[in-house]
């Protein structure tokens, strides 16, 4: 089982290290899963994203990686450690969360309905872990899966019972007590002044997170079939298969000036599947190609840019540091997310496609140059220093 552990905890962060050596010799050792990992975080160039940010974090992932090194627990108390968590010990996922996927992946995606709706929370964990991982090369392969919906157990949802408000017995409490005593004859109590009572500040408001490239959801497809619009000569219109059950997307590009046609058939792409869909000149385009273009401006030359080699169809691509932040189902034009993301895409003097910005837990105000990548490597363009969009 630490095995398995260890062996995708290298494959998910072996894009994190340049020392390839190192790696190789610790890959080869048996060292317990919490020593791994930390030697494996001290590889990287990101151990945040291995152990954690903070180091709150890091302790969290040491607990859960010890657990998983000797897992004997049931499923019915890991379900109930999972209700509130989304991953174990970050908002993004560590070494614990792929160390937990791995020991227990081959029991989980294979337990029936029944068992699925008697293990909820666990369930959805596997679920949403199999799709960040799906493809890993481990034993049995690992596939993304999704739960058994079908005859799951309808929710009770008592109303709670209406609160009588204090301040209505209160009042009725000193009605009864004035009453008694014009009833005895006695005087009637001064009723005291009553002070105004202090108005409370509110909490200011949470300040709102702003655009963040996690929101933005990429995708590869590979354009199935490609022709010119009927009454535009500048765009092109394709269908494109990003591998969703409702076929390929009607897709339109303003790419006929700058990539011949013949060019554009079958070719393997990189859509922004998230945007509002828009009509242009009477059809309507659900989505966009995301694009290069030289640095010079479009005289240099406009292409699509092009995922890693060995892509399927639907494969997610993240900003490095924000894998496993689920995008927005659809992004609302009016607060301009992608306008506000898409300046800083570009590419590297290798002609790595990236997001030039912060990490989720830095500050605004840092840089640095962020590789658009899938599970199996970074995104390209033809153009060092070119724009994407």
């Amino acid at each position: 089982m630490a095995q398995r552990c260890r062996q995708l905890l290298v494959e998910v962060y072996n894009r994190l290290v340049t020392d390839q050596g190192a790696l190789k010799t610790l890959a080869a050792s048996e060292k317990p899963l919490r020593a791994f990992a930390h030697e494996l975080a001290s590889l990287t160039s990101s151990p945040a994203s291995v152990l954690g940010a903070s180091d709150a974090e890091v302790k969290t992932t040491d607990e859960w990686l010890e657990q998983v090194e000797g897992m004997n627990g049931s499923l019915e108390t890991l379900d109930k450690k999972l209700e509130s968590r989304t991953f174990l010990s970050s908002n993004s996922p560590t070494a614990a969360d792929y160390s937990l996927f791995a020991s227990l992946y081959d029991v989980v995606s294979t337990l029936p309905a029944a068992a699925q709706h008697a293990h909820p929370s666990l369930v959805r964990y596997f679920s949403h872990m199999s799709h960040l991982t799906a493809g890993a090369s481990l034993d049995p392969p690992v596939t993304a899966f999704e739960p058994e919906f079908n005859g799951f157990p309808k929710i009770e949802r008592k109303a709670e019972p209406k609160k009588e408000k204090k301040e209505k017995k209160d009042k009725e409490a000193v009605q009864s007590t004035e009453g008694a005593a014009a009833a005895a004859g006695g005087a009637q109590p001064k009723k005291e002044k009553k002070e105004k009572k202090e108005k409370k500040e509110k909490p200011a408001a949470a300040p709102e997170t702003g655009p963040q490239p996690s929101m933005v959801d990429l995708r590869v497809g590979k354009i199935v079939s490609v022709e010119r619009h009927p009454d535009a000569d500048a765009l092109y219109l394709e269908k494109v298969d990003f591998g969703e059950p409702d076929g390929p997307r009607t897709i339109l590009s303003g790419l006929v000036n700058f990539v011949p046609i013949e060019q554009m058939r079958d070719r393997w792409v990189v859509g922004v599947c998230n945007l509002k869909p828009v009509a242009m000149r009477g059809i309507k385009s659900y989505g966009m190609l995301l694009c290069a273009t030289a640095a010079g401006g479009k005289d240099g030359g406009v292409e699509p840019v092009s995922p890693p080699a060995g892509s399927e169809l639907g494969d997610r691509v993240y900003v490095d540091g924000y894998e496993g932040m689920e995008p927005l189902e659809q992004m609302n034009p009016k607060k301009k997310v992608f306008e506000t993301i898409q300046p800083n895409y570009q590419t590297t003097d290798a002609k790595e496609c990236a997001w030039f910005g912060p990490g989720p837990n830095e500050p605004e105000g840092e840089k640095s140059a962020r590789v658009l990548r899938t599970s199996r490597g970074v995104c390209t363009a033809p153009f060092a220093g070119a724009t994407l969009s």
